[in-house]
């Protein structure tokens, strides 16, 4: 988690393309000088490109990684409340951490870029589980909803940590019934304010569960207005103040889950595997 979730926020809409064709994308470099030659592999299937290394893990278990964003894209879809997505995406698969720095300047194990309908994630021995449903989340949103108002990025960032929905074993909403009993819920105006500046452990968790809740409760329509004019527009949105949403989820967390789970924080908050 806590080197995957940073994502570029900005955006553009492409037009629909379906079909399927095989290619491959070569970056010749000569030898003497310290360069190599890197072959990567693509395909077009229905409206997602997808690029792997041309071998290794990653190419070894293409049809399973296929499925998985296959999966995470009508697995979104369900909880944006959309019948189609259509846009013609890139899926790019890096071998390691450092492939990813190469290409974005980021050593995450996942990132989404809008602006180019790009997802990326590495893939190997040592990241068995990338983070396709969190930053195809991140896409889909922002393709349709362009990109949120900064004091919303609390929600860009749970609304993908809930498409999730799991780390280490544990749902968003496990997650937010440990904080509450331990006393580590962040208040809602620094998460609002300076989300990147607080625990990434609790402040991804917290929204999910807090996004979780909204889109469950209440409209699909309130939920993308908060995402456009910003927290400050809660309770007009809402027709009820933070404060008493906020009341509310909390009742319904410890209903849920009476007994906090049992979490080894200082493990758990090495990240999520």
């Amino acid at each position: 988690m806590k080197n995957y979730l940073k994502i570029s926020l900005v955006f553009i809409f492409h037009l629909t393309f379906f079909g399927c064709e095989d290619k491959k994308e070569q970056v010749e470099k000569t030898d003497n000088d310290g360069w190599v030659k890197e072959t990567k592999v693509s395909k077009l299937i229905e409206n997602v490109n997808f690029i792997f290394p041309e071998s290794g893990y990653a190419f070894e278990n293409k049809e399973d990684l296929i499925k998985q964003t296959f999966d995470a894209i009508a697995h979104n879809k369900k909880i944006l409340k959309k019948t189609e997505f259509n846009d013609t995406i890139y899926v790019r698969v890096m071998s390691s951490r450092d492939e990813m720095f190469i290409y974005t300047g980021t050593r995450a194990y996942g990132n989404a870029y809008p602006y180019w309908s790009t997802l990326n994630f590495v893939s190997n021995e040592d990241a068995l589980n990338p983070p396709i449903k969190h930053e195809m989340m991140h896409l889909i949103a922002m393709l349709d909803w362009d990109y949120p108002k900064r004091n919303s990025t609390w929600i860009n960032e749970g609304i993908a940590t809930y498409s999730a929905n799991n780390c280490n074993n544990y749902n968003v909403a496990q997650i937010y019934r440990h904080l509450l009993e331990e006393d580590k819920l962040i208040p809602i105006d620094d998460l609002v304010s300076n989300f990147y500046n607080n625990s990434e452990m609790v402040s991804y968790h917290q929204s999910g569960y807090i996004v979780q809740y909204l889109l469950e409760n209440y409209t699909i329509e309130q939920f993308k207005q908060l995402w456009t004019d910003g927290f400050e527009k809660f309770e007009e949105i809402y027709g009820v103040s933070y404060s008493r949403i906020e009341n509310d989820l909390k009742k319904v967390v410890v209903e849920k889950y009476p007994e906090s789970p049992n979490i080894d924080w200082e493990n758990f908050s090495k990240g999520c595997k």
